[in-house]
């Protein structure tokens, strides 16, 4: 089991969030095939840029994402998938954070389910993270 709180934050590649990445996968080319990451939400800020990644964002508390153009309110627990090159903002009542997969596209499609503590979790998750209130277990599935 992951546990953020034993994962230094890193700034965002763009420098306008941290985030801790607690578990990756690099290809035999040195290219990123996958990543679970938390970020920690202090404030509103553009995400950074990952052409060629599709990302799974996961919010762990209320917040609101713009995605090209279109804005969408979180709670706890909603999930919304995009790509890694759109134009994304987040934009913050209070602190928040967020539980993302990013996955190299036509190689994965990702699956977060949050469960409590006192439920078994099932097979075949690439990572199980600690929550605290709640486990996350991250699963993908082979598209190649």
């Amino acid at each position: 089991m992951l546990n953020p709180s034993e994962v230094s934050p890193v700034p965002w590649r763009n420098g306008a969030g941290t985030t801790r990445e607690l578990a990756a996968d690099t290809g035999p080319d040195g290219e990123p095939r996958w990543r679970v990451s938390l970020a920690d939400l202090l404030e509103d800020a553009p995400f950074s840029s990952f052409p060629g990644i599709d990302r799974l964002f996961t919010a762990l508390g209320p917040l609101r994402l713009t995605v090209n153009g279109s804005a969408t309110d979180l709670e706890r627990g909603d999930q919304l998938r995009f790509a890694g090159e759109d134009a994304v903002t987040v934009a913050l009542d209070q602190p928040a954070q967020a539980l993302n997969v990013m996955t190299r596209r036509g190689l994965y499609r990702a699956e977060v389910v949050l469960r409590s503590p006192a439920e078994t979790g099932a097979d075949g998750a690439v990572a199980t993270v600690d929550l605290g209130e709640q486990i996350a277990e991250v699963f993908l599935s082979a598209l190649a």
